[in-house]
């Protein structure tokens, strides 16, 4: 009994997917649709058969598998990382640049004050520095400056 009154059901609700539908124009040029045949004085009838169900879906749309769509994440955190590394390498970089470019300005400044200047040799000892070494160190500052500080 459940199987007929099921299949009386369902014979039911397909019925009006095969309905008619109906086009006219009236006297006035106005389009008309209906599910009923048109009375009176129409200038063309039309039937128009449309099947009640939703439109296929394109071929070309495919569906990307569970793996495709894994190896995209992956290449996009691969990426990712890389990106925040290379901006980490900048930030340091940009750091030590300033580090030295401070440091080079200090020892121009040192080697301008005057006075005497001494460095110290190989085993510790202090050696003063003349004043041919005391240019070429100034020179060597002023291009350390030009290198660092741009």
């Amino acid at each position: 009994m459940k199987i007929l009154s099921g299949l009386m059901f369902l014979i039911l609700c397909t019925a009006p997917a095969y309905a008619a539908l109906y086009k006219w124009v009236d006297e006035q040029g106005n389009v008309h649709y209906s599910d009923q045949a048109p009375s009176g004085k129409t200038k063309s009838d039309t039937t128009l058969n449309i099947p009640n169900q939703p439109a296929a879906a394109p071929a070309a749309i495919t569906a990307k598998s569970w793996q495709e769509k894994d190896l995209e994440y992956k290449k996009r955190q691969a990426a990712a990382a890389e990106a925040e590394a290379k901006q980490q390498k900048e930030a340091q970089d940009a750091k030590a640049k300033a580090t030295n470019c401070e440091q080079a300005k200090k020892n121009l400044a040192r080697l301008k004050i005057g006075g005497r200047i001494f460095t110290y040799d190989d085993k510790g000892n202090r050696s003063y520095m003349d004043d041919a070494q005391r240019a070429k160190a100034t020179a060597d500052a002023q291009k350390s400056i030009s290198d660092w500080c741009k």
